[in-house]
């Protein structure tokens, strides 16, 4: 059947009035069908809809066309709708171009001749193009049906449950001394407070979160504690880890892993309130929020109730301000410019359990903006302003000494005054931050991280994670709440075993040729590759390790000799793409097609 197809379809999409309000689509198409190979100029009002792909196909289905453009939206939007459906008419999807003419063309012209003839130049470069190109096939790789779990907060503990549950072995490292992450710590979560479990405030032992006990009783989990990753090395679907354990025979031990996925779980860090000398962190009654749950937990050892005592002399404070966004926000020199989401919902509970003990203290919580941005916070914080805890919008300038006596520096923006008042207890709600593994696991499993230095969320409309197999949850992506970062948790999980149960990964065939002959064997391309995707011999040219290679070009770029050219992007190929980008190439109105 692919010997008898022969010539390019054109396929242009309205897009709901999207495109054709700007470019006459109709005089486009009409143009299209004139060009060299183009046998199908064919418009759809929308072309992604369950009608526009049941035509591609059977357009496609009479065997005229071997080759496609797709004159229609971004490939980064709807790319992988059209891919699949052409693919399913026998077209491989390698023999495709895409002409942008929504977000290239129709978005961003005010005139529509223009924008017209615009699309005339996009189309004829995507056709001319097109018939350059040169059918590939894609890269299959094994799977190794295991699973590395790196962070044994409950973010890592729910992914290592999940896959585990589904027969495959997991092996959790974690730096800390015990599994659990900053969840064990906590006295109480917040709103699940009168969550009607009934709630024993017993927050590690939670029905919302995974438990300890659940992964050590699983048969197919390890758990490697007071451990970190140390080296990497491989490729999705096989990867050599290795793990540096203390408490060894020496001191230390290493451990080789080999796995197929791994999850990064490495939670977040508390931001450092020193940063900031404006809060009088050294002033002995100016604790963090993690210290105030610190208190708790350990006035409620021997079954005792929790007390919140003033560290200075073990009283009772009288009144007790919260200072919001310490860290966050960028509301002050040295502070994050995000929010750490968790920190007022937190403070308010935090703040509803000191008047529960002591009725009588003053709670005062400093703000800028309330951030309540799930279900039923909103009406949290409503029930919490009615208990008698006193909200005071307003930066506080600092925090000092006078005297021996704590005192808090304030704006009241709602009476628009400066206030100078005396506390007894201050605690800082401080925000999240990337934790201290992050730059180094970022590096090693070859993976990006976002502007505040967190793993970067991945759409995967845009970058294909199955070019790495490594998937983040978690507080490791940014701020999150303990739900949230449960159900980050289960999903990677399920990408994980979604690949270990195929067997076998596809990756993309859009990896560099080397021509032998033109290879000086100089070992740039070597020596600036990040994924040691290529190799070169003392006598031996260059070659490839399909496995390894992102296809990201640089060595293509970097090679002194040309001997390296980028499969779908051959100079060559580029090189048709900017000549006809001018003008229709006479000489080549009829290209013969090697």
């Amino acid at each position: 059947m692919e010997e008898e197809r022969e010539g390019v379809a054109v396929f242009f999409c309205h897009c709901d009035g999207e495109v054709s309000g700007m470019v006459n689509v109709p005089a486009v198409a009409k143009y299209a069908a004139t060009l060299p190979k183009v046998v199908i100029a064919e418009e759809h009002e929308h072309l992604c809809s369950k009608e526009g792909i049941a035509r591609l196909k059977e357009v496609l289905g009479t065997g005229k066309v071997d080759r496609v453009v797709m004159a229609a939206c971004s490939p980064r939007t709807h790319g992988g709708i059209f891919l699949s459906a052409l693919e399913s008419a026998g077209i491989n999807e390698y023999l495709v171009e895409f002409a942008n003419l929504r977000e290239q063309c129709a978005w961003v012209h005010e005139d529509r001749v223009e924008a017209t003839e615009k699309a005339k130049d996009l189309v004829r470069m995507a056709v001319f193009r097109v018939m350059e190109l040169e059918p590939l096939e894609k890269i299959k790789l094994s799977i190794i049906p295991s699973a590395l779990v790196i962070g044994g907060g409950v973010a890592g503990m729910e992914a290592a449950l999940n896959i585990a549950s589904k027969g495959f072995k997991v092996v959790i490292v974690e730096r800390a001394e015990e599994i659990g992450g900053r969840v064990r710590k906590l006295s109480t979560t917040f709103p699940t407070i009168s969550c009607g479990i009934p709630c024993r405030h017993d927050c590690p032992d939670c029905e919302f979160t995974p438990k300890i006990e659940e992964i050590y009783a699983a048969g197919n989990i390890e758990v490697l504690t007071s451990a970190e990753v140390v080296e990497v090395k491989g490729r999705i679907g096989e990867y050599k880890v290795k793990v540096r354990r203390e408490g060894g025979d020496d001191g230390e031990e290493e451990r080789d892993l080999n796995v197929g996925m791994a999850i990064i779980a490495t939670g977040s860090r508390t931001f450092d309130p020193r940063r900031i000398p404006d809060y009088g962190y050294e002033f002995e009654d100016v604790i963090t929020s993690e210290e105030i749950e610190l208190m708790y937990l350990q006035s409620r050892k021997g079954g005792r109730g929790a007390k919140l005592l003033r560290p200075s002399d073990g009283r009772v404070p009288k009144r007790v301000d919260f200072i919001q966004c310490v860290g966050s926000r960028g509301l002050k020199p040295g502070s994050n410019p995000y929010c750490s989401i968790t920190c007022c919902l937190y403070a308010m509970g935090h703040a509803r359990a000191i008047k529960e003990m002591y009725p009588d203290t003053e709670v005062y919580i400093h703000y800028t903006n309330i951030q309540a941005p799930y279900r039923g916070f909103e009406e949290y914080y409503k029930e919490t302003a009615s208990l008698g805890i006193k909200f005071v919008r307003g930066m506080v300038e600092k925090v000092e000494k006078r005297d021996g006596e704590l005192f808090i520096v304030y704006e009241d923006e709602d009476s628009q005054k400066k206030e100078d008042m005396a506390t007894e207890l201050v605690v800082l709600s401080v925000g999240q931050e990337p934790s201290d593994a992050t730059a180094k696991l970022a590096e090693m499993f070859h993976v990006e991280r976002d502007i505040d230095d967190f793993f970067m969320e991945v759409n995967p409309r845009v970058v294909a994670e199955e070019k790495t197999g490594v998937f983040i949850a978690g507080c490791a992506l940014g701020p999150r709440n303990i739900r949230y970062a449960v159900a980050d948790g289960r999903a990677a999980a399920e990408n994980a075993i979604r690949f270990m149960e195929q067997g076998f990964v596809e990756v993309e065939p859009v990896i560099p040729e080397v021509d032998a002959d033109k290879c000086i064997r100089c070992g740039v391309c070597e020596s600036l590759c990040h994924y040691e995707g290529i190799k070169v011999g003392k006598q031996e040219a260059a070659e490839v390790i399909a496995a390894l290679c992102r296809g990201c070009g640089l060595c293509v770029a970097s090679c002194p000799s040309k001997a390296l050219q980028m499969r779908y992007y051959s100079d060559d190929q580029l090189r048709t793409l900017f000549k006809t980008a001018f003008s229709m190439p006479v000489a080549e109105a009829e290209p013969e097609r090697g």
